[in-house]
Protein backbone atom coordinates (compact mmCIF):
# COMPACT_ATOMS: atom_id res chain seq x y z
CA UNK A 1 0.00 0.00 0.00
CA UNK A 2 1.24 3.69 -0.28
CA UNK A 3 1.22 4.18 3.56
CA UNK A 4 4.30 0.89 3.61
CA UNK A 5 5.97 -0.19 0.66
CA UNK A 6 8.99 -1.49 -0.54
CA UNK A 7 10.11 -1.20 -3.94
CA UNK A 8 12.89 -2.71 -5.61
CA UNK A 9 15.65 -0.03 -6.79
CA UNK A 10 17.94 -2.63 -7.85
CA UNK A 11 17.94 -6.46 -8.31
CA UNK A 12 18.24 -7.73 -4.74
CA UNK A 13 17.66 -4.24 -3.05
CA UNK A 14 14.91 -2.73 -1.56
CA UNK A 15 14.10 0.31 0.12
CA UNK A 16 10.79 0.90 2.60
CA UNK A 17 8.68 3.94 1.66
CA UNK A 18 5.71 4.70 4.54
CA UNK A 19 3.50 8.22 4.85
CA UNK A 20 4.46 9.97 7.55
CA UNK A 21 1.84 9.44 10.52
CA UNK A 22 1.16 12.68 11.54
CA UNK A 23 -0.14 13.71 8.00
CA UNK A 24 -2.89 12.49 6.24
CA UNK A 25 -2.18 10.71 3.57
CA UNK A 26 -3.89 12.66 -0.06
CA UNK A 27 -5.58 9.98 -3.11
CA UNK A 28 -4.64 12.53 -5.62
CA UNK A 29 -1.81 15.08 -3.90
CA UNK A 30 -0.47 17.92 -5.36
CA UNK A 31 2.85 17.44 -4.31
CA UNK A 32 4.85 14.64 -3.03
CA UNK A 33 7.35 15.32 -0.38
CA UNK A 34 9.75 12.36 -0.30
CA UNK A 35 11.81 12.91 3.29
CA UNK A 36 15.12 10.68 2.91
CA UNK A 37 16.26 9.49 6.08
CA UNK A 38 19.26 8.08 7.60
CA UNK A 39 19.88 5.63 10.44
CA UNK A 40 20.74 8.86 12.43
CA UNK A 41 17.78 10.53 12.00
CA UNK A 42 15.04 7.55 11.71
CA UNK A 43 13.70 7.63 15.38
CA UNK A 44 11.91 11.32 14.85
CA UNK A 45 9.90 13.70 12.72
CA UNK A 46 11.85 16.81 11.66
CA UNK A 47 10.11 19.92 12.99
CA UNK A 48 10.83 21.50 9.13
CA UNK A 49 8.42 19.37 7.39
CA UNK A 50 5.78 21.07 8.74
CA UNK A 51 7.23 24.38 7.56
CA UNK A 52 7.89 22.86 4.23
CA UNK A 53 4.17 21.22 4.44
CA UNK A 54 1.25 22.70 1.94
CA UNK A 55 -2.30 21.87 2.19
CA UNK A 56 -2.80 18.59 -0.73
CA UNK A 57 0.77 17.10 0.01
CA UNK A 58 1.60 13.75 0.72
CA UNK A 59 4.09 13.22 3.13
CA UNK A 60 6.55 9.97 2.72
CA UNK A 61 9.62 8.70 4.49
CA UNK A 62 12.32 7.05 1.90
CA UNK A 63 14.82 4.64 4.10
CA UNK A 64 17.24 3.70 1.14
CA UNK A 65 19.68 0.57 1.53
CA UNK A 66 21.13 0.20 5.21
CA UNK A 67 18.36 2.19 6.77
CA UNK A 68 15.79 1.06 9.30
CA UNK A 69 14.74 -2.53 8.69
CA UNK A 70 17.69 -2.87 6.13
CA UNK A 71 20.28 -1.90 8.79
CA UNK A 72 23.34 -3.41 8.65
CA UNK A 73 25.45 -3.92 11.80
CA UNK A 74 28.17 -1.30 12.17
CA UNK A 75 31.98 -1.63 13.38
CA UNK A 76 34.77 -0.20 12.75
CA UNK A 77 36.59 -1.94 12.19
CA UNK A 78 35.83 -4.42 10.05
CA UNK A 79 32.73 -2.68 8.30
CA UNK A 80 32.08 -6.11 6.18
CA UNK A 81 29.48 -4.15 4.23
CA UNK A 82 30.97 -0.58 3.65
CA UNK A 83 34.45 -1.92 2.69
CA UNK A 84 33.23 -4.61 0.82
CA UNK A 85 31.16 -1.94 -1.85
CA UNK A 86 34.84 0.04 -2.06
CA UNK A 87 36.26 -3.65 -3.39
CA UNK A 88 33.72 -3.60 -6.18
CA UNK A 89 34.31 0.16 -6.99
CA UNK A 90 30.82 1.65 -5.99
CA UNK A 91 30.22 3.20 -2.25
CA UNK A 92 26.81 2.25 0.19
CA UNK A 93 26.05 5.85 -0.22
CA UNK A 94 26.00 5.50 -4.11
CA UNK A 95 23.91 3.24 -3.92
CA UNK A 96 21.63 5.19 -1.76
CA UNK A 97 21.84 7.90 -4.80
CA UNK A 98 20.54 5.83 -6.65
CA UNK A 99 17.55 4.50 -4.20
CA UNK A 100 16.74 8.00 -4.01
CA UNK A 101 16.52 9.06 -7.47
CA UNK A 102 14.64 5.26 -8.11
CA UNK A 103 12.19 6.14 -5.72
CA UNK A 104 11.41 9.84 -7.05
CA UNK A 105 10.32 8.43 -10.46
CA UNK A 106 8.25 5.64 -9.41
CA UNK A 107 5.98 8.03 -7.61
CA UNK A 108 5.94 10.32 -10.67
CA UNK A 109 4.78 7.38 -12.32
CA UNK A 110 2.61 6.41 -9.71
CA UNK A 111 0.71 9.61 -10.04
CA UNK A 112 0.95 10.04 -13.52
CA UNK A 113 2.81 12.71 -13.92
CA UNK A 114 0.38 15.05 -11.79
CA UNK A 115 2.23 15.28 -8.49
CA UNK A 116 5.47 17.40 -8.47
CA UNK A 117 7.73 15.38 -6.42
CA UNK A 118 10.35 17.50 -3.72
CA UNK A 119 12.97 15.56 -2.18
CA UNK A 120 14.15 16.61 1.48
CA UNK A 121 16.83 15.60 3.79
CA UNK A 122 19.32 16.76 6.67
CA UNK A 123 22.90 16.12 7.14
CA UNK A 124 24.42 13.77 5.52
CA UNK A 125 21.11 12.32 3.60
CA UNK A 126 21.27 15.84 2.51
CA UNK A 127 24.16 15.33 0.07
CA UNK A 128 22.36 11.89 -1.20
CA UNK A 129 19.52 14.16 -1.88
CA UNK A 130 20.71 16.61 -3.73
CA UNK A 131 22.81 13.64 -6.32
CA UNK A 132 19.94 12.25 -6.32
CA UNK A 133 17.84 15.14 -7.63
CA UNK A 134 20.79 16.21 -10.17
CA UNK A 135 20.58 13.12 -11.84
CA UNK A 136 16.95 12.22 -11.50
CA UNK A 137 15.13 15.15 -13.25
CA UNK A 138 11.62 13.96 -11.87
CA UNK A 139 12.96 15.48 -8.85
CA UNK A 140 11.24 19.17 -9.27
CA UNK A 141 12.76 20.89 -5.87
CA UNK A 142 15.05 20.11 -2.80
CA UNK A 143 14.99 20.74 0.56
CA UNK A 144 18.20 20.55 2.66
CA UNK A 145 18.82 20.93 6.18
CA UNK A 146 22.44 21.76 7.63
CA UNK A 147 24.18 19.73 4.74
CA UNK A 148 28.08 19.25 5.29
CA UNK A 149 30.25 21.92 3.59
CA UNK A 150 32.50 19.67 1.64
CA UNK A 151 33.23 16.06 1.57
CA UNK A 152 36.02 16.44 3.04
CA UNK A 153 34.29 16.22 6.17
CA UNK A 154 33.94 12.97 8.04
CA UNK A 155 29.72 13.90 7.96
CA UNK A 156 29.76 13.58 4.09
CA UNK A 157 28.68 10.51 2.65
CA UNK A 158 31.56 8.81 0.63
CA UNK A 159 31.77 8.98 -3.36
CA UNK A 160 34.81 7.46 -4.75
CA UNK A 161 37.22 10.07 -6.86
CA UNK A 162 33.77 12.94 -6.07
CA UNK A 163 36.67 15.56 -5.24
CA UNK A 164 38.01 15.52 -8.76
CA UNK A 165 34.86 17.03 -10.28
CA UNK A 166 33.72 19.41 -7.41
CA UNK A 167 32.54 19.69 -3.92
CA UNK A 168 28.90 19.59 -2.16
CA UNK A 169 28.83 24.02 -3.07
CA UNK A 170 29.26 22.94 -6.76
CA UNK A 171 26.64 20.01 -6.92
CA UNK A 172 24.21 22.46 -5.29
CA UNK A 173 24.96 24.96 -8.04
CA UNK A 174 23.75 22.33 -10.64
CA UNK A 175 20.54 22.07 -9.89
CA UNK A 176 19.37 25.43 -11.00
CA UNK A 177 17.27 26.75 -12.23
CA UNK A 178 15.08 23.93 -9.64
CA UNK A 179 14.04 25.33 -6.87
CA UNK A 180 16.56 24.85 -3.82
CA UNK A 181 15.97 25.51 -0.36
CA UNK A 182 18.93 25.12 2.40
CA UNK A 183 18.59 25.66 5.96
CA UNK A 184 21.02 26.05 8.36
CA UNK A 185 23.93 25.67 5.79
CA UNK A 186 27.37 26.77 6.21
CA UNK A 187 28.76 29.71 5.19
CA UNK A 188 30.71 28.61 2.35
CA UNK A 189 27.74 26.78 0.48
CA UNK A 190 25.27 29.64 0.97
CA UNK A 191 27.78 32.19 -0.74
CA UNK A 192 28.73 29.68 -3.57
CA UNK A 193 25.40 28.16 -4.42
CA UNK A 194 24.25 32.02 -4.61
CA UNK A 195 26.52 32.91 -7.14
CA UNK A 196 25.56 30.20 -8.96
CA UNK A 197 22.12 30.55 -9.12
CA UNK A 198 22.74 34.29 -10.00
CA UNK A 199 25.03 33.18 -12.29
CA UNK A 200 21.99 30.91 -13.82
CA UNK A 201 19.86 33.41 -13.63
CA UNK A 202 17.71 31.98 -10.72
CA UNK A 203 18.36 33.93 -8.32
CA UNK A 204 14.96 33.80 -7.19
CA UNK A 205 15.05 29.98 -6.80
CA UNK A 206 17.76 29.42 -4.55
CA UNK A 207 16.17 30.12 -0.67
CA UNK A 208 18.12 30.58 2.18
CA UNK A 209 16.86 29.96 5.54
Amino acid sequence: TPENARLATEPGIQVRLRAVPSFTLPQNPNRVLLVVRSQETIGSVPAWIREEYQAGDAVLFCDPRGVGETRWTAKNPPNYILRSHVLLGRTVAEGRVWDIAATARHLREKYAGKASVVVLAETSSAVLAAYAALFEPDVSAVFLARPPASHTESTAPALLNVLRVGDIPDVLGMLAPRPLTVQAGPAGIREKVSQIYRSAGASEKFVVK
